[in-house]
């Protein structure tokens, strides 16, 4: 049985309004002077022979986001970075390559888990896509680190170590060894007030040298209040020669790994050698949000958390919930600027209620003729607001 695709009169479908064609269909079908007008879309096929080309860049349209950044930026706003990362690298082999938004989420991610390694090599594929320069680890890794270092300073209660620690169930101890053990998507935070610990004996000392040599080295956040102080004062009874608190030992070395204190780190670990003749634990670098959280605790542990500031609306940690703080920091009842400016660059993290709540919060403002402009934002925090319903013209650079 033979069909016909096309009808018999186009004139005919075309005299009822049904159709109008500025051009005629031949034209384009035999003209070869503009193969510009084909829009590739990166079908299966036009895969097997592809180059780069960067004047080829496709743009979505305002607020649009692909399947695979919607799916990376769920499985963030769930805390699963690791696989977020997975979705968009998959995406890189499909036509959604072709999206800076992509690759700009994943350098993102890369700087999160403080990878260098895939964020270079992310960088020189990079180059090639799109033949321009790729973000450098010191634009994208700093802010990460900044937002992580103040979401640490800015943390939950204090764990307190005080006295003269002798119990090794000690809850301190037990948690810190428990997320040691822990295989967490995203590595836990601490915040260790030891300003008044005075010693510990062989068990603990070690137990908890040993928990914070391990989170140390997933690449936990940990902070301690007075750890210049704490770290003379139980090296005071350290003495070479005398191989007695070996715990103490320990974890004198571990507390100035934290506090990157390298040269006294030398001596105090020659000092251990020479007196208990084994080896010392050796010297290894933090992480980049590791170091910035130490560089910048003194100034922030003890500052009180206020939101709101004379020319913005300033955002950090992780913002979890529809009654997330962050939500009543932008109620009518609360703003007295226009435009309002809310600042994210020390956030962690939006889940998916939050953001939807934030996404509601700005479309209140905005009812109301209130301007909104959202700074700092890092690309996959920005993706997953986008996703909830903030308007990607929101976001901005700077203020």
């Amino acid at each position: 049985m033979a069909f016909k695709i096309f009808p018999k009169s186009a004139k005919r479908d075309a005299s009822k309004g049904e159709m109008r064609l500025d051009f005629e269909p031949t034209r384009v079908a035999k003209s070869d002077a503009e193969p510009e007008t084909t829009i590739s879309r990166g079908f299966p096929e036009a895969d097997a022979g592809w180059a780069p080309q960067a004047g080829r860049i496709e743009v979505s349209e305002e607020g649009a986001l692909s399947p695979s950044l919607e799916n990376a930026a769920l499985m963030f706003a769930h805390g699963n970075g690791g696989s977020a990362a997975a979705a968009l690298n998959h995406a890189l082999e499909t036509s959604e390559r072709s999206q800076p938004l992509v690759w700009m989420c994943l350098f993102d991610l890369h700087a999160r888990s403080h990878d260098r390694a895939l964020f270079d090599e992310l960088a020189l594929r990079f180059v090639v896509q799109f033949e321009r320069s790729a973000p450098a680890w010191d634009e994208l890794a700093p802010g990460v680190s900044h937002a992580v270092a103040g979401a640490a300073a800015r943390g939950g209660p204090k764990s307190l170590l005080r006295g003269d620690l002798t119990d090794p169930q000690s809850p301190v101890i037990v948690t810190l060894s428990e997320a040691a053990k822990r295989k967490d998507a995203t590595p836990p935070r601490f915040d260790l007030d030891v300003a008044d610990l005075n010693g510990v004996n062989d068990v603990c000392g070690t137990l908890l040298a040993g928990a914070l040599a391990a989170l140390r080295r997933k690449g936990s956040i940990v902070t301690f209040r007075a750890l210049d102080a704490t770290i003379r004062r139980l090296s005071v009874p350290l003495e070479a020669g005398k191989p007695q608190r070996k715990g103490q030992w320990y974890l004198v070395l571990e507390l100035l790994q934290w506090a990157g204190n390298a040269a006294l780190f030398d001596d105090r670990a020659v000092d251990f050698a020479i007196t208990f003749e084994i080896s010392p634990p050796t010297m290894e670098p933090l992480t980049p949000a590791q170091r910035n959280a130490m560089t910048v605790q003194t100034s922030t542990v003890d500052a009180p958390v206020d939101p709101i500031h004379e020319d913005r609306v300033i955002w950090a940690g992780e913002l979890l919930g529809s009654a997330a703080p962050c939500i009543n920091s932008v109620s009518l009842a609360n703003i007295t600027t226009n435009p309002v400016i809310v600042d994210m660059r020390q956030v962690l993290r939006v889940d998916f209620i939050c953001g939807s709540a934030i996404a509601n919060a700005f479309t209140r403002l905005m009812a109301q003729a209130i301007d909104v402009r959202v700074i700092g934002a890092s690309p996959i925090v920005q993706t997953l607001m986008q996703l909830t319903g903030t308007p990607a013209g929101l976001f901005a650079k700077t203020a």
